[in-house]
């Protein structure tokens, strides 16, 4: 029996279009989205890449962890030459059973 853990990852852009792709990207994946949302002031929007909802160790937790290390990469190739990227980003865990919560991986890795 494994213990929960919620892996989720936030986005916000003011670039509509890379939101929106980063959205499509996370459902061609397999991975559950909430978003983009609507635009608010200085044309910025998010998203949420959903937890998948498993039990740590669970064949349907290591598909979460491969889609969103996916997902993350596919991020991490959006970056402009420089480094810098319109897609802020991070992925934070946290869970009921060990009443945590943690930054796990961000944009400025």
């Amino acid at each position: 029996m494994g213990c929960m853990r919620h892996n989720a990852i936030v986005i916000t852009s003011w670039n509509r279009e890379s939101i929106e792709a980063a959205a499509n990207k996370t459902r061609e994946l397999g991975l559950q989205v909430l978003g983009p949302s609507d635009e608010v002031t200085n044309g910025y929007s998010s998203m949420l890449v959903c937890p998948d909802g498993s039990k740590e160790g669970w064949e349907e937790s290591d598909q979460g962890d491969q889609r969103r290390a996916d997902f993350r990469e596919w991020l991490r190739l959006q970056a402009y030459e420089d480094g810098s990227t319109n897609l802020h980003w991070v992925e934070i865990a946290y869970s009921g059973d060990d009443d945590g919560a943690t930054i796990e991986a961000h944009a400025w890795m």
